[in-house]
């Protein structure tokens, strides 16, 4: 009888710490987001998601908006980087929700107004004045934001950017010197960001805001550094693994992959100046550069007296290049092949959806142009590389010099 006792008293007592704690579960399976932002009034709010990848908004939750405040209440399957959209006037204020309690204020004081109509996007104003509580997800992403090993690299940003201000539409040679500057400090800067990931994604190896992170400096990579990246996302587990921050530069990876040496390149079907067909498996039984390039890319143009010389030198030996332009606009592209004069293959890009990358550059998921793919006679890579010296040496590997 007394363990009879003791197991029905024990059971009480689990009832009663469960009821007394039925509050705290509530909260940790769901979220309470009150708002107050000063000079808005009345109005609509929403939360919304951004899928980066086909760049669609979705609404995760919304409410009315009145007297300047707001309270949003649901759940989430795990924390991530939501939009808070205040109509009318698109005004936006990002930060990182969670399933807890989370207050946030504000006003518009130091607003920024933003118009991007002209490339098919939208206008509003961006909420820069604003605390939020109660999210650790988005103190996390703050410290980050605010770290002043990464902070310092601001400085020298405001610097290059008023030198391309001074040279901008008067020396392009100059603008271009001042964006290879700013590039050698992004890698400089990226590096140093990867480390702090994955410094954090170490103690916090199931936190979607590691993921996400890595999915923001990733994106802005030109260099995508395989090793580099993949050692970071194999510490990633749980919600983190599973957020669409870790599958995209997940699948990005994969695709890049699939492009390495000794890969089949893969085919595509452009048309020439003429509008006739062009396939690239038509190239097959030669070893074949695709030149990736535009009429508006400077580097690309002074890149050409080169690719001339490398082709008069080896195309008797069974060398060819394909140039795909990356151009919008057909006459600005017949208008520089008239102009360089260039004896080999060319083809221009197509663009599904307007202001959106082309579709070969796509495929070859070409972060930045000139870029290079050389083939086998058999179609498969031999070299995927933005540098003219890749291509040279296996050139001279293969034909000798």
């Amino acid at each position: 009888m007394k363990n009879t006792n003791f197991i029905f008293a024990s059971g009480v007592l689990l009832l009663l710490i469960s009821c007394n704690n039925s509050n705290d579960l509530q909260v940790a399976n769901s979220y309470t987001i009150s708002g107050k932002i000063s000079g808005l009034h009345s109005g609509s709010v929403k939360l919304v998601s951004f899928n980066q990848d086909n760049e669609i908004y979705t609404t995760v939750d919304s409410v009315g908006f009145l007297n300047d405040s707001f309270s949003l209440k649901g759940a989430l399957a795990s924390s991530q980087r939501l939009t808070l959209v205040i109509e009318p006037g698109n005004w936006r204020l990002p930060f990182f929700a969670e399933n807890s309690v989370i207050k946030i204020t504000g006003d518009t004081t130091a607003s920024e107004h933003y118009d991007y109509t002209s490339h098919g996007g939208s206008k509003g104003v961006n909420i820069k004045t604003f605390s939020i509580a109660g999210s650790k997800s988005n103190d996390d992403y703050m410290r980050y934001q605010n770290d002043k090993g990464l902070k310092q690299f601001d400085t020298v940003f405001a610097t290059l950017n008023k030198k391309y201000n001074a040279v901008a539409g008067k020396d392009l040679d100059a603008e271009y010197k001042v964006r290879d500057q700013m590039d050698s400090v992004s890698k400089i800067l990226q590096d140093s960001q990867i480390a702090y990931i994955k410094n954090y994604a170490g103690k916090n190896p199931s936190s979607p805001v590691g993921a996400y992170l890595l999915s923001q400096v990733y994106l802005y990579m030109n260099d995508k550094p395989l090793a580099k990246i993949d050692s970071v996302l194999n510490i990633f587990n749980g919600d983190a693994k599973n957020s669409a921050y870790y599958k995209s530069v997940s699948a990005s990876q994969d695709k890049i992959k699939a492009l390495l040496p000794g890969r089949m390149a893969p085919d595509f079907t452009l048309l020439k100046r003429d509008s006739t067909k062009f396939n690239l498996s038509s190239m097959r039984g030669s070893y074949t550069m695709i030149d990736f390039w535009a009429s508006w890319c400077h580097p690309c143009r002074q890149a050409i007296p080169h690719w001339k010389e490398m082709y008069n030198k080896y195309h008797n030996k069974g060398f060819d290049i394909v140039s795909v332009s990356d151009d919008y606009r057909w006459p600005d592209w017949l208008k520089a092949m008239d102009q360089e004069k260039m004896p080999w293959q060319q083809v221009c890009d197509e663009f599904p959806v307007k202001n959106k990358p082309a579709r070969i550059g796509t495929m070859y998921m070409t972060r930045y142009i000139p870029f290079y793919v050389l083939l086998d006679k058999d179609g498969k890579i031999l070299v995927y590389s933005g540098s003219e010296d890749d291509i040279d040496n296996k050139l001279k590997e293969i034909f000798g010099s």
